[in-house]
């Protein structure tokens, strides 16, 4: 077939007679095939040959389903020394997604739609945002490194919101030492449980994960040490000193401990606030207590920060050292003399 061959474009050619250019496509077979690009402005058919061997690069990749990608980005993050509870938290993140997205679906047909819609559905069964930002993050970093291990995946920034952001707004209950007396008072029937609170108050542990790894040994009252094996980082293996206003919880604590699962400690310690009329908290209140109670002794924010195995003192400041009015006014007059 005589043509005429693109000055500006190689790979382009129109064949006489034509006001259509054509374009040379390579095969598999490293032959050259020959379409017709169906555009008769000569820039615009160039654009459309890029976008044509475009598609053929990217269909020659291997493809790769939702819950293989995850489990790939779990390794990773596993290799990379990650903590256990980031792990935790990506697998429990991740399960969410093959859920919903589901697991032998192809990253390929994860559009931009289908992100959309996850959301939306998220947000209608009332899941908190700063969740679903979690999620999100777990897509997008599953689909960064498929992509960068050359799987079949749309680009990311196609795909993920251009503006979800968590609006994550830190709670602030924490208990004044007149709620921790009612509340152990209220417990007082039930020994065991009186003893896992107790032992949060004193130490500012994590429930459940810290709480279950305490072992025999762990409680040093001679020097009035508890070591606690969190995994959530580094820091988080720690041994936290226990002084003054909180070694009475710790006294109560050490003949239970270690302590026997319990499985209800939530509706267990609503009913227990009811009881003696004070309001509602759950365990990570009493972690936050106890950071509290010791700021409002004066302790700085990155004591606190140690003291709840946090790499610096910016979560104290933030959220579980800050005070009430009252504690604030009465640290306020000791500085003022």
């Amino acid at each position: 077939m005589p043509y005429v061959r693109s000055k500006r474009y190689p790979e382009l050619f129109k064949p006489e007679n034509s006001k259509v250019w054509w374009a040379f496509i390579p095969t598999e077979k490293g032959r050259r095939g020959r379409e017709s690009t169906r555009q008769s402005d000569e820039r615009l058919a160039h654009l459309w040959y890029l976008e044509r061997v475009r598609a053929d690069i990217v269909s020659t990749k291997p493809e790769s389903t939702l819950g293989d990608a995850l489990e790939r980005r779990r390794r990773e993050r596993r290799s990379a020394g990650r903590a256990e509870g980031t792990l935790h938290c990506l697998k429990v993140k991740g399960g969410a997604l093959e859920r919903l997205l589901g697991k032998e679906t192809p990253l390929s047909r994860i559009t931009a739609q289908v992100v959309d819609d996850y959301i939306t559905q998220r947000l209608k069964a009332d899941i908190e945002r700063s969740t679903i930002y979690k999620e999100l993050s777990t897509l997008r970093g599953t689909l960064k490194l498929a992509r960068r291990q050359g799987y079949e995946c749309p680009p990311v920034d196609e795909v993920m919101p251009l503006d979800f952001s968590a609006r994550y707004k830190p709670k602030e209950r924490a208990l004044s030492l007149r709620e921790v007396e009612l509340l152990l008072s209220a417990l007082s029937k039930y020994p065991k449980r009186q003893a896992v609170i107790a032992f949060l108050l004193a130490t500012g542990a994590t429930y459940p994960s810290e709480v279950a790894q305490l072992r025999k040994g762990d409680i040093d009252k001679e020097r009035w040490l508890v070591r606690l094996r969190g995994t959530k980082r580094q820091t988080r293996d720690r041994k936290v000193p226990i002084v003054g206003h909180a070694r009475p919880w710790l006294e109560l604590a050490i003949p239970y401990a270690p302590f026997e699962k319990w499985t209800n400690i939530r509706r267990d310690l609503h009913a227990a606030c009811e009881e003696c009329g004070i309001a509602h908290c759950s365990p990570n209140d009493l972690r936050r207590t106890a950071a509290t109670l010791l700021s409002a002794h004066g302790v700085e924010p990155h004591l606190v920060g140690a003291f709840l195995g946090h790499k610096d003192g910016r979560m104290a400041e933030r959220v579980y050292g800050r005070l009430a009015p009252g504690q604030l006014a009465h640290l306020l007059e000791e500085r003022l003399g």
